[in-house]
């Protein structure tokens, strides 16, 4: 176990790195969906298209994260995920609600900023669902990685820095030379799928201003659509197809 703390020193999930293998998985089509921010109409209508994609099969939807938050219909995704047989990592913006929800147990006249008010419809049973989300979700038999934000080449998935899985973009070096430290913001150094040597591949979230990113070991779906662009996923079995459905409308400005 990594000594690192979460973002907000929140307690951790009772696995942080979750390993799915055939037993769970079975015959299923592996779909992995980018950020959702609460676009439920575009996430209803993107596993339709899947399904109409696999006929065949049953689907087993993954996401990268931040599923709600800042979007239309945070609570009505919610109501969704609970009908579906799914997987998830948690995103900076699930542990942005575990933070407000952590704020207002420890402090009983604490007020939840606006943005926040729609998580006092969130159950118990929800909030145990955002506590138990993994920070990754490891396939040996599709070598593939979920994580909402990125890795840092060179140190085990279990040493990774957790704040880092959930906000970095990019990676700088290191002043000794000895390796890399993951940036939030794009000011400084490269995108860091763009250097994730493998061999896992890695698909994440998170980065919406650089669009879908297919780099040699490393997949970004995050394409926006809460600021008006599209809802991405792709299938891991077989040959990779990418699917994806138009927003709706610009629910946030980029």
């Amino acid at each position: 176990m990594s000594s690192q703390v979460s973002k907000y020193h929140l307690p951790l999930p009772a696995i942080c790195h979750m390993t799915l293998d055939d037993s769970l998985i079975g015959d299923r089509a592996i779909l992995v969906i980018g950020d959702v921010h609460g676009c439920k109409d575009e996430l209803v209508e993107l596993l339709k298209l899947a399904k109409e994609e696999e006929r065949d099969r049953d689907i087993l939807p993954i996401f990268v994260g931040d599923l709600l938050n800042k979007g239309p219909k945070s609570i009505e995704t919610m109501e969704l995920l609970r009908t579906m047989d799914h997987f998830a990592v948690r995103g900076n913006h699930e542990e942005a609600v575990l933070n407000q929800l952590q704020n207002a147990e420890e402090d009983e006249n604490y007020e939840l900023p606006a943005k926040y008010d729609w998580i006092k419809n969130l159950t118990e049973e929800d909030i145990e669902y955002h506590k138990n989300l993994p920070y990754t979700i490891s396939i040996p038999s599709l070598n593939a990685i979920i994580v909402h934000a990125g890795l840092v080449p060179g140190i085990p998935i279990e040493q990774q820095n957790y704040t880092n899985m959930i906000c970095m973009r990019n990676l700088v070096p290191r002043e000794d030379g000895m390796g890399y430290i993951g940036r939030e913001v794009r000011d400084k150094g490269e995108p860091w799928a763009s250097l994730w040597p493998g061999p896992q591949h890695v698909y994440f979230g998170h980065d919406a201003v650089r669009q879908f990113q297919d780099y040699p070991y490393a997949t970004g779906l995050d394409t926006g659509c809460l600021y008006g662009y599209s809802l991405t996923a792709i299938f891991l079995n077989g040959c990779k197809r990418k699917i994806e459905v138009r927003a709706k409308k610009v629910y946030r400005p980029p």
